[in-house]
């Protein structure tokens, strides 16, 4: 049995809402509901006591409500939640710690997929060690971005997607989910080649033939995750450790120079004619998939949001959610310093003894395998192997949540996969059989068009935390918070608009134009995303209602400007027939 709940497009921070969009159209979001026995409360149709969903939104907390009045994002990947106790305690624990434990460890795979690998191998051939000290502060910045998008899922109970699906006009949405799939499909480019080539090494069988066996591999994640969510973390767990005891075990062996590699991670510097080289490493950091991810996976956690304990829940589930980030990162930047390492001794000692060699990913086995000896390129090619098929996995999550989160598609888990996998990793084997000869400037094209995306990504991530009416006010950020986040976004966005001028060759004057051309438009839809009003705060005056109408049609407001919340509102709350009236945030 199944029943389709509506609840208001729109709510209010006052906890009253009205069923009209601020365009003067009713909005509702259907909600498809599965059939488990839960009490259903006022507000629900059919009244109290009735049999309705699996998850069925609470009226007085718009968030899903099990039989023991906790609550948790329901999603297929998820088939096992972890349950979260709060007993008010305050003291860190490292039982409970364990217990949260997984999504970061997840996020942090894509620090590491071939592509970062890639860049590790070139860095170390360009400047050595010079640049370990912003590979450092890329994870630094990421460990911060990447706790942001952790605790929009972790208090609203909705990830980024659903929220700019909610918050922004369709045209806008679309064309930002058009942008993300290309992201992640350049991803699985990197991903799929990197295996591929790891299987070549392995097997001797030719580049092609691995893409098409990553391709197929790729769908057992289907029957991992039937195992249930902590099955899944720790098969990844495995595969992030496989990757990194490979490349300690040769950092040991080739025995670095401990005092420039100290003094690479502590001096900032940057060579002459690495800049280039340095922008594209926070590039290869911070990646706008990630935040999708993230947002989403920290829903597996089922916390105990009842009125009399949900703030303390939340706050200690974003305090263990930003450790266990802050690990899982640092991680990731002690693996990509021991492949940095490793190569920079290898160049060295091949330099030394003037042995031509190509920085590459394909050539790093051969480099190894010139200083270590045979078998080093074997243990190479198992630790690219295991993230290489690891990230292909996580790709194929992220695609998941990004395409369901933006069309917010209600299909079966099998279907979902086949779906999200088709639109992101078809393209992906397409591109690569036919580019595996020009993966240098493949990438550098896949990290512009990361670049790109990431700047529409974290301004959405963090003007959502900035307003009340999504976060709560227990939650949003404050003056200084506000501050920094502005600070850091420009920072990116600066960062991101010169890796992406640097890349493109200005060799004429119709290019010049060309390019200024296309900053404009950029910067004009970057304040276009920054500036618009999130739908939640519609029934509020914002300063485009001062502009004139074309300005204000742009924006979404209708010709007279905004409509105050009309105080019939609260008159119909609670009423038999009307719909649950509650805050947007949860």
């Amino acid at each position: 049995m199944k029943q389709r709940q509506q609840r208001p497009f729109i709510d209010h921070l006052d906890g009253h809402s009205s069923a009209a969009s601020p365009m003067g159209t009713p909005l509702v979001e259907q909600i498809e509901l599965d059939t488990l026995r839960v009490h259903s409360g006022p507000g629900i149709e059919g009244g109290d006591n009735v049999e309705v969903s699996k998850h069925p939104l609470s009226p007085a907390s718009s968030m899903p409500i099990t039989e023991d009045d906790s609550t948790a994002v329901e999603d297929a990947f998820q088939e096992h939640f972890v349950k979260i106790d709060y007993d008010g305690n305050t003291k860190f624990s490292l039982k409970k710690l364990w217990r949260f434990v997984g999504p970061g460890l997840l996020v942090s795979q894509a620090l590491l997929d071939p592509g970062n690998i890639e860049s590790d191998i070139s860095q170390a051939d360009t400047s050595g060690y010079q640049l370990l000290w912003l590979l450092l502060v890329a994870h630094i910045v990421c460990i911060f971005v990447q706790s942001l998008a952790a605790r929009l899922g972790v208090i609203t109970g909705r990830h980024l997607a659903q929220h700019i699906r909610l918050q922004y006009p369709r045209p806008f949405a679309t064309a930002l989910w058009v942008l993300s799939e290309l992201a992640i499909i350049g991803a699985d480019i990197q991903e799929v080649i990197g295996t591929a080539i790891a299987l070549h090494i392995l097997t001797s069988m030719p580049i092609w033939a691995g893409v098409v066996i990553t391709a197929v591999d790729s769908f057992l994640f289907l029957y991992i995750q039937r195992l249930g969510v902590r099955a899944t973390e720790l098969v990844f767990g495995l595969l992030v450790s496989t990757l990194a005891v490979c490349f300690w075990i040769e950092m040991v062996l080739i025995k670095p120079d401990a005092k420039e590699l100290i003094r690479g991670m502590v001096i900032p510097r940057i060579p002459q004619g690495s800049v280039v080289q340095a922008v594209g490493i926070v590039g290869c950091v911070l990646m706008p998939h990630n935040l999708y991810l993230h947002s989403a996976l920290v829903g597996s956690r089922k916390l105990d949001r009842r009125p009399e304990a949900r703030e303390g829940a939340i706050r200690e589930a974003m305090r263990y959610f930003r450790i266990e980030t802050s690990i899982s990162l640092i991680y990731a930047y002690l693996i990509n310093m021991a492949v940095v390492v490793v190569f920079c001794k290898a160049f060295d000692v091949l330099r030394a003894a003037g042995t031509p060699y190509v920085a590459s990913l394909a050539d790093g086995a051969t480099v190894l395998s010139s200083v270590l000896g045979h078998g080093s390129k074997y243990v190479y090619a198992v630790g690219l192997l295991a993230i290489g098929q690891s990230t292909t996995m996580s790709g194929t999550l992220s695609g998941q949540y990004v395409t369901e989160g933006f069309w917010n598609m209600a299909v079966k888990p099998w279907q979902r996969v086949l779906i999200t996998r088709g639109i992101s990793l078809v393209p992906a084997l397409t591109v690569a059989l036919a580019a595996t000869a020009h993966m240098d400037l493949l990438s550098e094209i896949i990290n512009v068009l990361q670049a790109v995306v990431l700047s529409f990504t974290i301004i959405p991530l963090l003007k959502l935390q900035a307003t009340v009416e999504v976060v709560g006010p227990e939650f949003v950020f404050g003056r200084v918070a506000r501050g920094a986040a502005a600070g850091l976004t420009l920072a990116i966005v600066a960062l991101n608009a010169y890796l992406v001028v640097s890349v493109i060759s200005l060799d004429s004057a119709g290019m010049y134009v060309a390019m200024v051309a296309v900053l404009l438009v950029y910067i004009a839809v970057l304040s276009y995303t920054a500036l618009f009003p999130l739908r939640c705060t519609w029934r509020q005056r914002a300063w485009v209602d001062l502009a004139p109408v074309y300005i204000r049609v742009l924006f979404g407001r209708s010709a007279v400007g905004y409509t105050p919340a009309p105080a019939a509102a609260a008159d119909n709350a609670g009423e038999p027939g009307q719909d649950a009236q509650v805050p947007y945030y949860r």
